[in-house]
């Protein structure tokens, strides 16, 4: 044999655990594709992918060092570990050169905490645009309307809101937060003229995890297996109730009479249970023609997209944004361009 391809030592050891470990950075294709209720444990590699094809990825410059040889024949077996990726960081997304006529910003709005929504949607004068977390009973939100979205028609869902500058038809719940649950969804038909479309607000069940908790888990040695525990419990009752949410959901998408475009926050990251479930019907706007980072989420400094837009066949997708230069709340808010049917 080769010098170059002599294991020895502790070789053989490493070269069968990186085997071992890039079959299971190969579990995010089948992740998708399990519903929570039969094991919601797969429901973790979707979060965590970035993670783990960065640790791949580090034990192949380690090889190199190694045994350059097998680490070029890691690096050709990962090559696939890179198109689930591609759903979070699109930079290679097509460029379309129609002129879009409708507009959507999508924005978990936490409260209205933060100044500064007034001017930016007066600023980006959006045809329609649909809040998460955002409750309708304060000042804050009276002043958005009565300001920014004063010629908008508006329908309200407890905690989502939906305003558009085409008439509401039809407006109707979801789902309502039942058995203790707080996520929500809505659609409204809206009459564009010479034709209607439905707009479906989706907010999944949040997981309740705040900064704190993360950070002990990653810095207090003591309280780690603790805290742990907490967080596998809290996201796998999360993923759960995702997966009766998205059950709720699906008919309105399926049975509807009229183009639809889905926008919210899933609280889920791509590649998920609730994701294909959704991309089995609807495209992601992002994934068409996004081209850049779709990360939405930057509270925890940690790369997640949990919010999007979809749309089914008889728009397209012209441009998707994801506004980084404004921190309004917890998440970017994430704006798509669309040719009307």
């Amino acid at each position: 044999m080769a010098r170059g391809l002599r294991l020895s030592g502790w070789d053989p050891v490493f070269f069968v655990s990186h085997l071992l470990f890039l079959g299971f950075s190969y579990s995010i294709y089948l992740a998708p594709h399990i519903a929570p209720s039969t094991f919601p444990y797969f429901e973790f590699v979707p979060i965590l992918y970035p993670l783990i094809v960065l640790a791949n990825f580090g034990l192949i410059i380690f090889l190199f060092w190694r045994r350059a040889p097998y680490a070029i024949l890691f690096l050709l077996l990962s090559v696939g570990l890179y198109f689930p990726l591609t759903k979070t960081y699109q930079f290679f997304g097509k460029t379309v050169e129609t002129v879009p006529d409708f507009k959507i910003i999508s924005l978990n709005g936490q409260y209205l905490r933060e100044p500064g929504f007034v001017e930016f949607f007066n600023k980006e004068k959006a045809d329609v645009v649909v809040f998460q977390e955002v409750y309708w009973r304060n000042e804050k939100f009276d002043n958005l309307k009565d300001s920014a979205f004063a010629d908008y028609y508006h329908e309200k869902h407890s905690l989502i809101q939906i305003f558009s500058k085409y008439p509401i038809i039809e407006f109707k719940k979801i789902f309502s937060g039942e058995d203790k649950t707080v996520g929500l969804a809505a659609y409204a038909d809206l009459d564009l003229g010479k034709d209607t479309i439905r707009l479906i607000n989706v907010y999944l069940e949040p997981m309740f995890i705040d900064k704190k908790l993360v950070a002990e888990t990653v810095n207090d040695v003591e309280t780690a297996e603790a805290n742990s525990k907490i967080l596998k419990n809290k996201l796998t009752k999360g993923f759960l109730q995702h997966e009766n949410q998205i059950k709720k959901l699906l008919p309105y998408i399926t049975h509807s009479k009229h183009p639809i475009i889905l926008a919210g926050d899933l609280n889920a990251a791509p590649n998920s249970y609730e994701y294909q479930q959704i991309t089995h019907w609807l495209k992601d706007a992002y994934y068409e023609v996004g081209k850049s980072s779709g990360t939405s989420f930057h509270d925890f400094k940690y790369p997640l997209r949990l919010d999007y837009i979809f749309h089914s066949d008889e728009f397209l997708a012209t441009k998707y944004e994801v506004i980084k230069e404004v921190k309004l709340s917890d998440h970017y808010p994430v704006v798509g361009y669309f040719k009307l049917p």
